[in-house]
């Protein structure tokens, strides 16, 4: 008849030595998620500074598109106003904003557009004889 086997009892030495190995391994695991944990934490800091960062690099980036659209609406009106007496001109809608424009090269635009209007203006009024 077949009998059960009976494993072998574990020795005391022997059971000493797993708990300790599994001590061991659980104490490396436990100090490697605390690194990870204190990496995270500072990951997290870091990122957080970055995006306060970000945002003001964004909010400064809607004042400067704000304040270029006002100028350039400024300037549309007083064009559109100086060219209304040219009734064999056809004047047209306001034109789109060039999405393929340069936004560090915003104030060399500004000053073109600011240009062009001085240029425009000047012309209607030698066309009307005034002066400055």
């Amino acid at each position: 008849m077949n009998e059960p086997i009976d494993p072998a009892p574990a020795h005391g030495a022997e059971r000493d030595d797993a708990a300790a190995r599994y001590r061991e391994v659980t104490a490396g695991i436990a100090a490697a998620v605390e690194e990870l944990r204190a990496k995270d934490r500072e990951r997290a800091l870091t990122l957080e500074r970055r995006l306060g960062e970000l945002d003001d690099v964004m909010a400064r980036a809607g004042e400067r598109t704000a304040l270029t659209r006002f100028t350039v609406d400024l300037h549309w009106e007083a064009a559109l106003e100086a060219l209304w007496g040219e009734s064999w001109m056809t004047l047209r809608t306001f034109p789109a904003p060039d999405e393929a424009a340069d936004p560090n090269e915003l104030d060399a635009l500004d000053r073109q557009v600011a240009s062009t209007f001085d240029a425009l203006r000047d012309l209607v009024r030698r066309r009307f004889g005034l002066r400055r």
